[in-house]
């Protein structure tokens, strides 16, 4: 029995490990799935002052406390089209990597897993699931088993992608309030 218990350990150590691992897009290629009418692209930091910070939280739900998040802009020859969010997220045991696109008036284009390092749940790519995002905004509820379902055995996972979608409404939303002319005081 020793033996057989041994040889069993040794075929286990050797058998291929179910690997859901990868990364899938860089972010040009992020850009081009998203935003394929906006060639241009210009990588920067979205770095929040204590005002928008407390903006982001407020209408993420929760305290944020993350101030700076990679941003890119999107453009075509004549305007910016809208902003990538890459934005890391906890898994289960390990970060996913998400790219968010929202338009410039606030709409998510597209939610796609550009980095996966988790064992299982790899099934968040599938864009049945991912669809469930695009076109919401910060009016709509994004609830994970009310307003968007979840993949079966992913669920975490599922919860990490809702999470990056809501994520970059808020962070657009300081986006579009930075782009919006200020009021000027009457005296």
């Amino acid at each position: 029995m020793k033996h057989f218990c041994f040889v069993v350990l040794v075929l286990l150590a050797l058998a291929p490990r179910a690997q859901a691992e990868g990364i899938y897009l860089t972010e040009a290629q992020l850009a081009q799935k998203l935003f394929p009418e906006a060639p241009k692209t210009q990588a920067g930091t979205l770095t929040l002052t204590d005002a928008e910070l407390a903006q982001v939280s407020r209408l993420f739900g929760y305290r944020v406390e993350q101030r700076t998040y990679r941003a890119l802009t999107v453009a075509d020859d004549h305007e910016v089209r809208g902003t990538l969010f890459v934005l890391e997220v906890m898994g289960q045991n390990s970060p996913i990597t998400f790219g968010v696109g929202v338009t410039r008036d606030g709409v998510i284009r597209g939610v796609e897993v550009m980095a996966y390092r988790e064992p299982r749940g790899e099934e968040i790519r599938n864009p049945r699931f991912l669809r469930q995002l695009t076109g919401k905004n910060l009016n709509d509820k994004l609830t994970l088993g009310v307003d968007v379902d979840a993949v079966s055995g992913a669920t975490i996972s599922s919860r990490s992608a809702t999470f990056a979608a809501r994520k970059s409404l808020a962070l657009a939303s300081v986006l579009m309030a930075r782009a919006a002319p200020q009021s000027v005081a009457k005296r």
